[in-house]
Order: C-alpha cells, then structure tokens, then sequence
C-alpha cells in the first residue's frame, strides 16, 4: 500500500460517512423532488374544492422522520458484512455512520427547513391558512418566526430518528431473530419526545405517542435536552452494538 493511502487511513472513515450521506441523497433524489412537486400540486388541486388550512409540508417533513429512520436502519444493516468484507473495521463502520447520520439529518433538515418557510409564503400569496394538525385541532403555525422555530427543529428530529434507526437496524443485525425487538422500548420514546416538542400529531401510529402525556406542559427547552439525550443514549447503544458485531456466514 502506498504512503499516501496509509496517510489517508485514519481519516478515511469520515471520507466514507460523508460518502454516504451524498449518495444517500442522489440515490433518493428523485423521491424528494417528488415530495415538494405533491407538497405544492395536492393543496393546488384540492382548493378547487375545499379550503386549505392544513401545511402539506408538514406532513411531508413528518414522513420524512420515518424514512430517515429507515435509511439509518436500512444502509447500516445492508453495510456491516460489505464493509467489513472490505476491509473496514467496525470501530471505522460505526464512526462513517455517526457521520452519515449527522450530514444525512443536516441536510434533509434543511430541505424541510427551507420547504416549510418557502411554503409560508405561497400560502400566504394564495390566502390560505397555514396550519398543522394538534391533536384533532387545526392550529395555525403563527408568525414567521414560529415557522422558522418549527423549521429549525428538523435536523434534531432527523437526527434522532436516524439513531433509533440504526440502532435496530444494527441489532436486526446482530439478533437476527429478536433485534427487531428494541422498536417496543425505542419508537414509543421517539415518538413522544417528537410529538411532545410543538404538541403536534406526528405522522404514525397514535399509540406510540403515549408517553406524551407525562411531558404535558413541560418547557420546550426541557424537551429538546431529552431529545439530545435521547440521539446521544441511541448513539452510544449504536457504537457498542457496531464495535464487536459478529460476522455471520453465508449459508450455503
């Protein structure tokens, strides 16, 4: 090997995450140009009809949590024997995916940033109300700045929906079986500190939501330190499940 490739071995991990997030993201651009060409079409179509008073982009932004929680799962449980297989360690596997992860939700955050604030203003050029869905009860997002605090929150939420689902994926992984399993202790948690941060109705199954009543008037503030905790608890879970994952063997 010659000096130059050694000298780029130990940075060559957050070569790789940083890889994956880009082709992570040309790999799905055409599913993200498709998200903001329905955002604008179907409240376009459907004020023929009925008035508007529902964010579309909200609801994209929220699938949004969930496909990234697949894409954390996904990739790190199509990656562990390819890379490994490769060359790779599994300290350097588990670092590429905390870099991944950080770029992925970054920039997926921004394009639900700036889809939502872009989306304010076409609203409000067509007289439509601008509102999310609180629990049964259509609640306008407010001024701009409540859109740009509601905005700014999804590279967090991205982030931590990406932890939990690396996590599984990494256990899917290594408990071929019962890894799946840690989605009954993990979405409930997940689910509730993101519908608990603006008490909105994510995008998903009501009930996981249930742990939401515990944080009923909690400070917003307080809420985004237990997400932080809760991305650095999943990450920590991730690191040791990737740093001594066995390889398995094909069967025949």
């Amino acid at each position: 090997m010659s000096a130059p490739a050694n000298l780029r071995l130990p940075t060559r991990r957050y070569a790789l995450g940083a890889g994956f997030a880009l082709e992570g993201l040309k790999y799905f651009r055409y599913w993200l140009i498709a998200a903001v060409i329905l955002s604008v079409a179907l409240p376009l179509f459907i004020a023929q009809f009925n008035d508007i008073r529902l964010s579309a982009w909200f609801y994209a932004a929220n699938v949004g949590k969930w496909f990234t929680a697949f894409v954390g799962g996904g990739f790190v449980y199509s990656l562990v024997p390819n890379m490994i297989a490769a060359g790779l360690t599994r300290r350097e596997l588990a670092v590429s995916m905390g870099v991944f992860g950080l770029l992925w939700s970054a920039l997926l955050g921004a394009i639900a940033f700036a889809g939502l604030v872009a989306e304010r203003y076409l609203y409000g050029a067509l007289d439509w109300s601008h509102g999310i869905d609180a629990h049964d009860v259509i609640a306008p997002i407010g001024s701009l700045g409540d859109t740009v605090a509601l905005g700014a929150s999804y590279p967090l939420l991205y982030l931590v929906y990406f932890a939990a689902g690396t996590v599984i994926g990494a256990a899917s992984y290594r408990w071929e079986a019962s890894g799946w399993l840690l989605l009954v202790p993990i979405v409930p948690i997940v689910f509730s500190l993101d519908n608990g941060l603006f008490d909105t109705e994510p995008v998903g199954p009501g009930w996981a939501g249930f742990l939401g009543l515990f944080m009923d008037g909690w400070d917003r503030r307080l809420i985004v330190a237990a997400i932080v905790l809760a991305t650095a608890g999943l990450a920590a879970a991730a690191y040791r499940l990737l740093i001594d994952v066995p390889l398995r063997s094909k069967q025949a």
